[in-house]
Formats: structure tokens, C-alpha cells, sequence
């Protein structure tokens, strides 16, 4: 009976260190693995920007253009202190994907082609022990090829003046840039250059202007190089403007429909009105209306005051204060009496 015993208990014990075991090795897994997650971290989807150069051999015949967000989406795992390295490169601006494009030989005449460029794991410089993963692969880009070609200089003037008489020396320059943008170009423009002169006169002076002026470093916003990078220049200049003195200027009446009234001046110099005029320089005199309103207002027989009122061409004004008010005289008009409308 005793061997039976023993035997049971044998048995028994032998289940539970066995259940024991398991339980051990289930905890120690729980533990690990705790341990392990505790131990990495991860960065999920941020913007990393992307860097892309031509090889070192093509850069003198091709330039890229790539748009301005060029970034793809990358997350990060590793360990703790590895990932706190990448955030903090992250928030500096240190990290970033580098690639290096080489233009394929069937390309390499083409004034321009665009592709799709593909950025793997390996572009992004991480510590040992991080793992990178990227969801968004392709970045657009284009590739302009550069050539040379001879251009005539224009020059931009800016300001509140006439030029004319414009020289520039050298006239052409050599200019370097993207293909397909210097074959649309018909001439390349100067920086703006502003020119200035006096007030309006009576018969504007030409003022000889000699100077240099830098040439524009961007066409249709790509970069471009010129040589020379800028001109000298020579040009008469004048003002825009220029004032007219109108002498004996006649001043009309306007009459309301079946007016009863004629009007008339004193004399003959109270008839006209001499006037000063500012605006665009011609060599025409300013067509101007001079006139009395008589389509409103008390009027009545006899001596009479009314503003002068003036009709303008287009850009010209009075250089002169507001004309003062016209002195008229006004006499009924004859109407037929009863007996010369029978006698008709």
C-alpha cells in the first residue's frame, strides 16, 4: 500500500513541476518581450526632404527642376536612444534623402524630359540598429539640358520719363541656360533701371544718361548665366509730361432746349479765357472746350454770373487754381407778334 502511495504522488508531483515549467517559460516570454518593446521606439510618417544632384560629370550640361515640396513620407524604428537621435536631426534639419541622378545616354540630346525618380531606404543616412520604411517612393522631376546661344540686350526702363536715343554696348550677349527656354527668348532684359527727371515745362529738355545696368539672372524662372553679366548704356531722356499755355481759349454757351434767352459778353476780351494745361508731351496743342452751363440755374435778363466750366482731353488737367466765374448778359429773343403770323 505504501508503494501505491508513493507511486500517486510520484505521478502528481511530476504534473506540477511540469505545469510549473510552462508557467516559467510563458512568464519569461511576457517579460522579454515587454523588455524588448520598452527598448524600441518608432517615428511614424514624417516629412523627410529630398536632395537630388546630377552626377558630378553632367553638371555643366544639365540642371533640374524639381518642385518645391519634395519630401516623402518615412517611419522609423529602433532602439529608444536611437530614435530620440533621429527626432532630434528631424527637428534641426539634418536628415534628409540624398540621391544622385545620371542622365541615361538615349537622353542626353533632349532639350528637356521628365520621369518619375524612385528613393529607397538606402538615401536616408539612420544610425545602425534603425529601420526605415518609406510610403510615398516617387518624387517628379525634370531634367532641362543646357546650351549657349547669342541674345540682344533690351533695356528696362522704369521712372516718369521719355527715352529715346537708346545705345547699348555690347548690344548681343552670350547666354547660358536651359535649352528650351533661350529658344523662346528674343531678347534677354536688362535689371529694371529707373529714370528720373525734373518737373513738366514748357519744351522739355532732353538729358543725356550714360550708366551700367546688371542683366536679369532668370528667364521664365529658370537661372541662366551671361557673359558679360551687365552692359553700359547711353539714352536721351525727357519728361512724360510737358505744360501747355492756351492763349484766347473761345468760350461757348450751352443752351437748354427752346431757350428764350441770348447771351453775349461785354467785349470781345471777356469772350475768351487764356489757360494752363499739364499732360503727356505732344507736339499738338490740347484740344480744349470752354463753355457756360446754361441748362440750370436762375438766370435772368441782363447781367449775369456763372462758373466756367471746361471739357479736357484724356490725362490732361488744369495747371493752374480753378477758373474763376464768367461775367454774360442775357437779352429775350424776338418773337413773332399775332399780325406778322397772320399776315404769313
Amino acid at each position: 500500500m505504501f508503494a501505491r502511495i508513493k507511486n500517486a504522488w510520484t505521478r502528481f508531483r511530476s504534473r506540477q513541476i511540469v505545469l510549473e515549467l510552462l508557467v516559467s517559460v510563458c512568464l519569461a516570454c511576457l517579460v522579454w518581450l515587454y523588455l524588448h518593446n520598452r527598448a524600441r521606439n518608432s517615428i511614424d510618417h514624417v516629412a523627410v526632404p529630398v536632395e537630388v544632384q546630377l552626377a558630378t560629370h553632367q553638371r555643366d550640361h544639365f540642371v533640374l527642376e524639381i518642385s518645391e515640396s519634395r519630401t516623402v513620407l518615412v517611419s522609423f524604428t529602433g532602439p529608444h536612444s536611437r530614435i530620440r537621435e533621429i527626432r532630434r536631426k528631424l527637428q534641426r534639419g539634418m536628415l534628409k534623402a540624398n540621391l544622385t541622378l545620371t542622365v541615361p545616354e538615349g537622353k542626353r540630346t533632349e532639350a528637356m524630359f521628365s520621369e518619375m525618380l524612385h528613393v529607397d531606404e538606402d538615401a536616408i543616412a539612420v544610425p545602425i540598429g534603425v529601420n526605415v520604411e518609406i510610403a510615398q517612393e516617387n518624387i517628379p522631376i525634370t531634367v532641362h539640358r543646357l546650351t549657349d546661344r547669342s541674345l540682344p540686350v533690351k533695356l528696362e526702363c522704369t521712372g516718369d520719363a521719355r527715352v529715346s536715343e537708346i545705345k547699348i554696348e555690347p548690344a548681343s550677349v552670350l547666354v547660358r541656360g536651359p535649352k528650351a527656354v533661350l529658344d523662346r527668348a528674343s531678347f534677354l532684359p536688362t535689371q529694371p533701371y529707373a529714370v528720373q527727371v525734373g518737373a513738366p515745362m514748357q519744351e522739355p529738355t532732353e538729358a543725356n544718361v550714360r550708366d551700367q545696368i546688371a542683366l536679369v539672372t532668370e528667364l521664365d524662372g529658370r537661372p541662366i548665366q551671361t557673359n558679360p553679366a551687365s552692359v553700359q548704356f547711353r539714352l536721351k531722356a525727357a519728361s512724360k509730361q510737358k505744360i501747355y499755355d492756351l492763349v484766347d481759349v473761345p468760350i461757348h454757351f450751352l443752351f437748354p432746349k427752346d431757350s428764350p434767352w441770348k447771351a453775349r459778353f461785354g467785349n470781345d476780351k471777356e469772350s475768351k479765357v487764356t489757360l494752363k494745361l499739364v499732360g503727356p508731351a505732344t507736339d499738338e496743342t490740347p484740344p480744349v472746350l470752354a463753355f457756360v452751363d446754361l441748362t440750370r440755374g436762375n438766370l435772368a435778363r441782363g447781367r449775369n454770373l456763372e462758373p466756367l466750366r471746361l471739357q479736357l482731353p484724356k490725362d490732361f488737367q488744369l495747371a493752374q487754381p480753378a477758373t474763376a466765374v464768367v461775367t454774360f448778359y442775357l437779352d429775350e429773343l424776338e418773337r413773332p407778334t399775332a399780325t406778322s403770323r397772320k399776315n404769313e
